[in-house]
């Protein structure tokens, strides 16, 4: 069997003990892989995604398909755009799960509307794969040690895919967060790998090379891409500006995060 497959099925088996499954699911190429380890365990799980009220995202789109195919459950969050609501739940976001960049907190910010929706137990999420493949990066890294060590930093620091306060927010909530792309056997295979050798011919080969059975069918690959930008949640963010938060004038959100950190508002 694909090491590869054999490692993340392993993850996900190791850190869940029934069927009681959720997954935050995008159906972009790293949440897909958490629903394949599912079903090769005989798990269906239910697939949780959301969109702003008036925006209907692509992630959506391919959500209903993958779930239709596979016969899946499907929820669908709404998270409404009201400005007094956005305001607070940013405040608390950043005071309660120490975000420091506008990124971070883009990413974080649909979860808790999602998770108040989850009544299963485990949750599954592809959060870490992109810092991984260095998607992040938007770029060729040729030299493995500066690609290695640029990775080994952002799984440390955590300031890129927000994994650490994710943790936090589901252990809230009393259920366990499962992020096969966390655990250490996976890390440490990846990091074997140049990024030319993980992301050609296409984005994210590997995974496409150990689940190849699954992404043929109904052509699920697409590119890694923005679950913030994809959303339209960075445009709604950016209406931040023009909010009570903004008593300094900032001309960005960064400028805003650190004033709410150092109680300047």
């Amino acid at each position: 069997m694909n090491e590869l497959r054999t490692l993340l099925i392993n993850a996900v088996q190791r850190e869940i003990n029934d069927e009681n499954v959720a997954i935050f699911f995008s159906g972009g190429t790293d949440s897909l892989t958490c629903l394949f380890c599912c079903l090769e365990l005989n798990i269906k799980p239910k697939l949780y995604t959301f969109h702003l009220e008036d925006y209907i995202s692509e992630d959506v789109k391919i959500s209903k398909k993958v779930a239709r195919y596979f016969g899946l459950d499907v929820q669908i969050v709404p998270i409404k755009k009201n400005k007094n609501r956005l305001v607070s739940d940013i405040k608390d976001l950043i005071k309660n799960y120490d975000i420091h960049n506008k990124l971070k907190l883009q990413i974080l910010y649909p979860f808790p509307y999602v998770l108040e929706n989850i009544n299963e137990k485990f949750i599954l999420t592809g959060l870490t794969a992109d810092t991984l493949y260095g998607t992040n990066y938007h770029t060729n890294m040729e030299s493995s040690t500066e690609f290695n060590k640029l990775r080994k930093q952002a799984i440390l620091m955590d300031e890129v895919d927000g994994y650490n306060a994710l943790k936090k927010m589901v252990n809230n909530a009393e259920k366990k967060l499962v992020a096969p792309y966390r655990n250490q056997q996976v890390i440490d295979y990846f990091l074997k790998f140049s990024w030319n050798e993980l992301n050609k011919p296409i984005q994210k080969q590997k995974s496409i090379n150990a689940f190849n059975n699954y992404f043929e069918q109904q052509l699920l690959y697409r590119e890694s891409s923005s679950l913030s930008i994809n959303s339209k949640i960075v445009d709604w963010h950016q209406t931040l500006l023009s909010s009570e938060l903004n008593k300094n004038n900032r001309n960005n959100i960064d400028d805003i995060i650190e004033d709410i950190h150092l109680n300047r508002i």
